[in-house]
């Protein structure tokens, strides 16, 4: 089993929109669900070298948050999931929604 290499950014601009794909996951360590969302999903990760992984911490950085939701015109959720491709979000899925087999299609 691979591990995920985790990015985490702490500005808006941290992050780079432009990759072909980059996946990012919004977790809050107080919450139990988010924490076994989190696991799963890291116990499903396959390997992609052309992926890059976010991991935004909601409590610590709630700014950022919110301004991902504003951005991609979404729901802020917790645990969250947006695939984004080009700068073009493709995908949002939150809770029990969230898997690792999202990211193969």
């Amino acid at each position: 089993m691979s591990e995920i290499k985790w990015i985490e950014p702490n500005d808006y601009n941290d992050i780079n929109y432009k990759d072909d794909f980059i996946v990012i996951f919004k977790h809050s360590y107080r919450c139990i669900i988010s924490r076994i969302v989190l696991k799963k999903f890291e116990f499903d990760y396959e390997n992609f070298s052309n992926i890059k992984f976010y991991l935004i911490d909601v409590v610590k950085n709630k700014k950022l948050s919110n301004e991902l939701a504003s951005g991609f015109n979404i729901n802020h959720e917790s645990p969250q999931l947006m695939v984004v491709k080009n700068g073009k979000l493709v995908h949002n899925s939150s809770h029990s929604s969230i898997s690792f087999k999202n990211l193969k299609n």
